[in-house]
């Protein structure tokens, strides 16, 4: 959740979904009620483009919740995307998992993987988050999360973020954030940088 959890888009998103700008577009799903549900979009993905069929993003996505061994409410996904803005076609593909351990932890991980020039570029991510226990308040949050990702022309990037968001009353949130980010280009020195976030979240 973009908006109580993680202010790292890395994990929030995967960041080998691949779309650079916005569109227009369609968007269809089916979900006949019994834990699967099938997803299917497409977009125009460069907006220079005077022919939509010039530049297509398309994204596809199977989804199936379900309480696997005897776990609590879990939510797997697998997608597939291709986008011919370029050239040649380049596909990218992933997996996304949510799993709760019980009614206090929860776990989520991703993958993903993309085509480039001259080979593959591959993300991932993993986190735990907690939630009516082990908090300063009953309906408090905070979690931990671990993105990295691996270029293909050499560069990394390595991401780590923790956040406790305090519930001060029905509709109004505080959280604090720490980000520690450790680039590692591949012609230059590594180098890394701490950022610390305050978010303030009012909803009516």
């Amino acid at each position: 959740d973009e908006s109580t959890q993680f202010l790292s888009d890395a994990l929030v998103n995967n960041q080998m979904l691949g779309l650079a700008s916005n569109g227009t577009g369609v968007a269809a799903e089916f979900d006949p009620k019994n834990g699967f549900r099938v997803k299917f979009g497409f977009q125009q993905s460069n907006t220079e483009a005077t022919n939509l069929s010039n530049s297509m993003y398309t994204l596809s996505e199977l989804g199936y919740t379900f309480t696997p061994f005897a776990l609590p409410e879990g939510t797997y996904r697998a997608w597939f995307r291709t986008d011919n803005t370029s050239p040649t076609i380049r596909t990218g593909a992933g997996l996304s998992f949510d799993q709760k351990l019980t009614s206090v932890v929860g776990l989520f991980a991703r993958f993903g993987t993309q085509e480039v020039d001259a080979g593959r570029d591959h993300f991932f991510s993993a986190g735990v988050g907690f939630q009516n226990g082990y908090t300063f308040s009953p309906q408090d949050t905070w979690g931990i999360g671990y993105a990295q990702m691996d270029l293909e022309s050499g560069d990394k990037e390595k991401l780590a973020e923790g956040y406790y968001n305090f519930h001060l009353t029905e509709r109004l949130r505080l959280s604090f954030h720490l980000t520690h980010v450790l680039d590692s280009p591949e012609a230059d020195e590594t180098f890394g940088y701490l950022l610390p976030g305050v978010r303030f979240q009012a909803a009516f």
